[in-house]
């Protein structure tokens, strides 16, 4: 058994019998290839170390010959230790972006400030994403939002949760496009805060107005995979109608084998919602801070301000996870 590094992406075992595409998409790694047999030469890279080889010519190439800088991997067995360097190969989970034409499908508000966009991918594309991630939106300035929809095969549907409101120009512009335009351009899928497998661990979601998007999304993919974890959604806004999607949320809760939702209202109690900061409905809950893992979705000043609770309550920063850490770090 050789240990094949791909370089910038990482590394993994390939046996002397097997190809090192075979070997690499065997551990989880994306070479590009269409033919497998020598052809198409979209798995071509350079041989930085080592000796492979080639079945196609059945002949060995070693890393100091001319001949290594166009090595064809697909047909490349490895006769010891190398280190390659292949454009456009990807590490496992990882799922490279792509900038796409998406025709809008349809534009539906569901309460005052909130509406849902549905967008359609191009036929003939393979696109993937995990549960969580999220797009930009192609617009004066790139528009981030959650894909509020878990990938599945043959979808081509994108679901997205827009806020939008008179204090925010932007978002007004954003869905004045939405309105006129049949075709807009998305860059897809970004974010490193998601699932792909469901965790041996409690779930909690925590969200805040629309951080309720990726929620869905990863709930989705949890109910599709069977997950037998326990799950907890704690959803909080000011009023009952900024929770635009209450009775989807509940569903949730039914489907799932162990899950509850916490709705929470800060400003407006009602009877059956938690009174309160949605932190404070989290707290209430928490008996063992080192249990669950945390997926936050929400602005800044809320992912921070439910960080800081949950770590001064004794969570583990590396069990919270939000996309705010990533592009609004403190």
């Amino acid at each position: 058994m050789y240990r094949i590094r791909v370089r910038g992406v990482g590394s993994f075992d390939c046996a002397p019998d097997e190809t090192i595409v075979e070997a690499g998409h065997r551990a989880g790694f994306g070479f590009p290839v269409a033919c497998r047999n020598g052809v198409c030469e979209r798995c071509m890279g350079a041989l930085v170390r080592g000796r492979v080889r080639l079945a196609r010519k059945d002949h060995t190439i070693d890393a100091d010959e001319a001949g290594a800088s166009r090595v064809l991997y697909c047909v490349a067995h490895p006769l010891t230790d190398c280190e390659i360097a292949v454009p456009d190969v990807t590490a496992p989970g990882h799922i490279p972006e792509q900038e796409l034409a998406c025709q809008v499908m349809a534009v539906e508000p569901l309460n005052h400030d909130v509406s849902r966009v549905m967008l359609r991918l191009p036929a003939g594309r393979q696109v993937h994403w995990h549960a969580g991630q999220y797009l930009l939106l192609q617009h004066d300035e790139p528009a981030a939002f959650s894909i509020a929809n878990a990938s599945a095969a043959g979808n081509r549907e994108l679901e997205l949760h827009i806020r939008h409101s008179e204090d925010n120009p932007s978002s007004l512009a954003i869905m004045e496009r939405l309105a006129h335009d049949s075709v807009v351009r998305v860059t897809l899928p970004m974010g490193v805060r998601y699932l792909d497998h469901v965790p041996q661990r409690p779930l909690w979601f925590i969200c805040g107005s629309t951080g309720y998007a990726p929620a869905k999304a990863m709930l989705e993919f949890l109910r599709e995979a069977g997950c037998q974890q326990p799950v907890r959604l704690y959803w909080g806004a000011r009023n009952r109608e900024d929770l635009y999607l209450h009775e989807q949320a509940e569903a949730f809760a039914a489907e799932l084998a162990d899950a509850r939702y916490v709705p929470a209202l800060s400003d407006h109690p009602e009877a059956g919602f938690f009174h309160g900061m949605i932190h404070e409905a989290v707290l209430a809950d928490l008996d063992d801070p080192k249990a669950p893992l945390f997926y936050i979705g929400g602005s800044p000043p809320m992912a921070w301000a439910v960080f800081d609770a949950l770590v001064a309550a004794g969570v583990s920063p590396g069990q919270i996870h939000s996309d705010v850490f990533d592009y609004a770090p403190r």
